[in-house]
């Protein structure tokens, strides 16, 4: 009778796939350690906020990475079960069990579109914000970029959107050109 193979101890383990929030955790954690290195040539008065920014970043940082390798892998190709909003307690949920909604795309953390396609256009939208300062200054770029973001996130109503821009601008303006007297960024196009 043909014996089948028994598992060799030294076999591989099957590979962890990097989940978003593993990449996210140990991306941020890079670019903290990067610009904390860069802080190194500054004086210690002007480094002290910048570091104390960059280390708070590099706790939460640790803390994500933390999360994503503690979380269970999910099997290839297979869901966890998702749990229910109220935890399972109400009478309707426990009446009726498989008619909660299936877990959205991307949640559990397996990479797709729907993970990808937030984070690409943020930093699209932010990247864009940065070239637009060089060119028409920092007031125009801020309320282009302010209601660009706030639409992005779902923002419809135009009072809120002229609300937080006027509040957002006029507050950076008085802290910065009125207070601490320093110059905001004209662009090329107001020079």
């Amino acid at each position: 009778m043909p014996q089948s193979p028994s598992p060799s101890p030294t076999a591989a383990r099957p590979r962890r796939t990097p989940t978003p929030d593993l990449i996210l955790g140990l991306s941020l954690i890079a670019v903290s350690l990067g610009f904390l290195a860069y802080t190194l040539g500054l004086s210690a008065q002007a480094a002290a906020w910048p570091r104390g920014v960059l280390v708070l970043l590099l706790v939460l940082a640790a803390a994500i990475t933390v999360r994503a390798l503690r979380s269970p892998a999910a099997p290839p190709g297979k869901r966890p079960e998702p749990v229910p909003a109220g935890g399972g307690e109400s009478p309707a949920q426990d009446e009726a069990p498989g008619t909660e909604a299936p877990p959205a795309d991307g949640e559990h953390g397996e990479w797709s579109r729907a993970v990808l396609r937030r984070p690409a256009l943020t930093l699209a939208v932010v990247v864009g914000y940065v070239a637009l300062l060089e060119i028409v200054g920092f007031l125009p770029a801020t309320v282009l970029y302010l209601l660009g973001h706030l639409w992005f996130g779902g923002v419809r109503d135009w009072r809120i959107l002229a609300g937080v821009v006027a509040g957002v601008v006029a507050f950076i303006q008085l802290l910065f050109v009125y207070q601490l007297s320093v110059p905001l960024p004209t662009g090329l196009l107001f020079e």
